[in-house]
């Protein structure tokens, strides 16, 4: 039902996804609404939650995965800066958590870790090259839109 509901039109808030499917007589909570839109893949963005672009999300061949990051990269990124030891990335408000999951199940060369906030993301690397060489390979992704 979330996947119909979304793909006719984002909803704003998880609270008009629960009231949406209270009217269609499915009792929900707001807990298990958050949940389930994270089980179908959803992404918050500035116009609501929505469900991603065709092969964004879902199984896909580690060969796949590359490609699937580059796409995701470029839709959601507003800048990527290299900072001491550092890769920051800034997106759209509410679009951090879902690109720091991609960029995690690619772990790109350099990378030791990544931390998500609402719109930005720190990766941290091993030294201030490394940084510098994963955030010219990100940019160089994206177009050098930095």
């Amino acid at each position: 039902m979330l996947r119909q509901m979304l793909n006719r039109t984002p909803a704003s808030t998880q609270e008009s996804l629960v009231a949406g499917l209270e009217a269609q007589g499915i009792s929900v909570t707001q807990a298990t609404v958050s949940r389930d839109l994270a089980a179908i893949g959803a992404v918050r963005g500035p116009e609501g939650y929505r469900l991603p672009e065709p092969g964004m999300l879902g199984a896909a061949a580690p060969s796949d995965d590359f490609t699937r990051l580059h796409a995701v990269l470029r839709e959601h990124v507003l800048d990527i800066l290299p900072a001491a030891s550092l890769v920051v990335i800034h997106t759209a408000p509410g679009h951090a958590n879902f690109l720091a999951s991609e960029i995690d199940s690619v772990r790109p060369r350099g990378m030791v870790g990544c931390l998500a906030g609402d719109d930005t993301i720190f990766i941290a690397t091993a030294s201030n090259k490394a940084a510098g060489t994963l955030s010219r390979a990100l940019n160089k992704v994206i177009g050098g839109k930095a």
